[in-house]
């Protein structure tokens, strides 16, 4: 299972970006190959622009840079795009910015589909009840969440995934904000705790606020 933990819980090994089995591509500013799922694949669009494919489903020929919001931001900024589709092609300066938002919009929409299923919940009781009856799989919270009722729960070992903010968590829940989210442990078909957990160590790594 991929998870994070916060700074206060139950130390695990940062998890992988993505699984490691599969082709291996090379970064065009690094010059070090990397299993496919450590970097992010970019086309051209028809109109000559820079365009990120994080499912690795778009059409055409691909270049790869590892998935770092300072690797993609040193390609744009050294003309590595050009080069590298030996085409006379724009990268917008927000690129990197931008693959930012997409995954955290990526892994949100994977924390809404789980709500709607029932298998999420917000607020500091319904996650708490959750963790002691032992059907929270995972904890989601702000990246900057802290304190005793974090402590509190990440104390009987569960996993914390840090992901976004108060406000960003509290839409996925119809409210203002929200700080504790229960994840409930995967059935046959969900797997909501690894996609939830996956997506939001991968979003982190981008911001390089996990090390790996």
């Amino acid at each position: 299972m991929i998870v994070e933990t916060a700074p206060s819980a139950t130390a695990v090994p940062p998890p992988p970006m993505a699984p490691s089995a599969g082709p291996e591509r090379t970064c065009i500013v690094e010059r070090t190959a990397r299993p496919a799922g450590e970097l992010v694949r970019f086309v051209v669009s028809p109109d000559g622009n820079v365009v990120p494919d994080l499912a690795r489903r778009l059409p055409g020929r691909g270049v790869w840079v590892t998935a770092r919001r300072a690797a993609v931001e040193e390609a744009t900024r050294r003309g590595a795009f050009a080069r590298a589709f030996r085409a006379a092609v724009t990268a917008s300066d927000d690129l990197g910015s931008r693959i930012e938002r997409l995954l955290l919009e990526g892994a949100l929409a994977d924390l809404g589909r789980a709500r709607r299923a029932g298998r999420a919940v917000a607020g500091f009781t319904k996650a708490g009840e959750w963790v002691e009856r032992g059907r929270a799989g995972l904890l989601v919270v702000p990246l900057a969440a802290a304190g005793d009722g974090l402590d509190k729960l990440a104390a009987r070992a569960v996993p914390v995934a840090r992901l976004g903010d108060e406000a960003a968590l509290g839409g996925i829940f119809g409210r203002d904000a929200a700080v504790y989210c229960a994840v409930a442990r995967d059935d046959a078909g969900g797997r909501f705790v690894e996609r939830i957990a996956g997506a939001a160590a991968r979003w982190r790594r981008y911001r390089d606020d996990v090390a790996g």
